[in-house]
C-alpha cells in the first residue's frame, strides 16, 4: 500500500533535542529539535522536527543527535493547531515528524523529497510575482492547502506553486484530488500587527511544488485539471 505523505530529507541539527511528550516507555517519548539545510541557491531553510524514542533507536543513539550533526530523516509532514498563539505566532504548526532519524554516516546523497496525495481544501490564491521569466513575463505563483489523511488524523499542508505549476493550480477547486511532488522549505515574511509600529518577521513552512497532478474521478491521472 503506497503512502500518501512522505518526506526524505538530509540536514543539520541546530538545537539539542528537548522532551515534549513524556511516557513510561522509551519508545513513546517524543522529542523536538530544529533542522537546517542550505538550498543549491544558497538560501537556508530551518524546520521543526519531532521524533519518538522508537525513531531514534535507543537512548545511546539519542546522545548522537547533537547540534551541528548531519542526519538523515524519513517520515511525514504533520500539522496541528497552535494553542492560544500570540499575535506574532502562526496559528498552524507545520513540522517534520521523523519515523526514522539517524546520523548520516556513511553519508548518502543530499535529498529533500516530498510526496503528498490528498484533496484541495479551499480555492487557490493565485497571483503574479514581481519576478520575470526569460520571456519578460511575470512569474505566476499560487498557494494551495492540501488535506492529507493519515492514521493520526488529517494534516493540512500548505503548498506553493510557481510558473506553469501555478497556472495549473489556478484551475483547482475545493475537493479536487491531487498528487504533489516537491521539496519542503521555510519562508520568512513581514506580518503587520495591530498596535505595533514595525512589522514582525514570521516564518512559514510549505512544500515547494515541482510537479502537480490531478486525479480524475474516473481514476485517470493527468497533469492538469480536465474539463
Amino acid at each position: 500500500m503506497s503512502r500518501n505523505n512522505t518526506i526524505g530529507i538530509v540536514g543539520r541539527i541546530t538545537a539539542t533535542p528537548k522532551l515534549v511528550v513524556d511516557a513510561a516507555d522509551w519508545e513513546r517519548k517524543v522529542y523536538e529539535t530544529a533542522l537546517k539545510r542550505v538550498r543549491p541557491s544558497g538560501v537556508e531553510d530551518v524546520y521543526i522536527v519531532q521524533f519518538s524514542g522508537c525513531a531514534v533507536g535507543s537512548e545511546k543513539d539519542l546522545q548522537k543527535i547533537t547540534e551541528e550533526i548531519e542526519v538523515l530523516i524519513g517520515g511525514e509532514i504533520r500539522t496541528e493547531n497552535a494553542h492560544d498563539p500570540a499575535p506574532e505566532e502562526n496559528r498552524m504548526k507545520v513540522y517534520i515528524y521523523a519515523e526514522v532519524i539517524a546520523v548520516n554516516v556513511p553519508p548518502i546523497i543530499d535529498q529533500n523529497e516530498v510526496k503528498l496525495h490528498g484533496h484541495i481544501c479551499k480555492l487557490p490564491h493565485y497571483r503574479e510575482t514581481r519576478r520575470r521569466a526569460k520571456n519578460g513575463g511575470r512569474i505566476a505563483a499560487a498557494s494551495i492547502i492540501v488535506a492529507v489523511n493519515s492514521i493520526t488524523g488529517t494534516n493540512y499542508i500548505p503548498c506553493a506553486c510557481f510558473g506553469w505549476q501555478a497556472v495549473k493550480a489556478k484551475t483547482l477547486e475545493a475537493g479536487d484530488e491531487v498528487e504533489i511532488y516537491g521539496r519542503f522549505q521555510s519562508r520568512d515574511y513581514r506580518k503587520h500587527i495591530e498596535g505595533r509600529k514595525v512589522p514582525y518577521l514570521c516564518t512559514v513552512y510549505e512544500v515547494s511544488v515541482r510537479k502537480l497532478e490531478t486525479i480524475e474521478k474516473e481514476g485517470e491521472m493527468t497533469g492538469g485539471k480536465g474539463k
